[in-house]
C-alpha cells in the first residue's frame, strides 16, 4: 500500500462544494481510498482554523468526523519543528508557508512520493501530485 501525504489546499477543496478545484480533489480522494493517506498536525491545525473562518462550523465537523478519520495525522517532533523553521527561515522571500516547510521536511523524511494536494509549493521533483495541475 502506498503512502499519500494530505495538504491542506486539497482538504480545504474536498470541503468547499464552489471551489473550482473541488470535483478534481473529491475525485482524485476517492481513487486513493486504498492507499495509506498521512498527513501532520500543522496540516489539521490550519486546515480547522481556514475552514472555521471560510465554510463556518458545519465544515469543521464534516472534516472531523467525515474526512480526517481516514487519514492517519502524524506528530510533528520538536527536531523537525526546528529544521523546518530553518528552513523557513532561509526562504521567506519564496512566498512559501511554514507549514509547507514543514510538509516538505515529513515528505523528504518519510520518503513520500505522492501528495494529494493543489498546492504548487509543494511541486518538485520526485513528488507527484494529485489530481495533477
Amino acid at each position: 500500500m502506498s503512502r499519500v501525504f494530505v495538504d491542506t489546499s486539497a482538504l480545504l477543496a474536498l470541503l468547499d462544494r464552489a471551489d473550482p478545484r473541488h470535483e478534481p480533489a473529491r475525485a482524485a480522494f476517492e481513487t486513493l481510498a486504498d492507499s495509506e493517506l498521512m498527513t501532520h498536525g500543522y496540516v489539521v491545525a490550519e486546515t480547522i482554523a481556514v475552514t472555521r473562518r471560510r465554510l463556518g462550523v458545519e465544515g469543521v465537523i464534516t472534516l472531523l468526523d467525515d474526512i480526517l478519520p481516514v487519514i492517519d495525522v502524524a506528530p510533528v517532533e520538536p527536531a523537525m519543528h526546528v529544521k523546518a523553521q530553518a528552513l523557513y527561515r532561509e526562504s521567506l522571500s519564496s512566498g512559501t508557508s511554514f507549514v509547507d516547510r514543514v510538509s516538505l521536511a515529513v515528505i523528504e523524511r518519510d520518503g513520500i512520493t505522492s501528495a494529494l494536494a493543489l498546492d504548487p509549493d509543494l511541486a518538485g521533483p520526485g513528488l507527484t501530485l494529485l489530481p495533477p495541475p
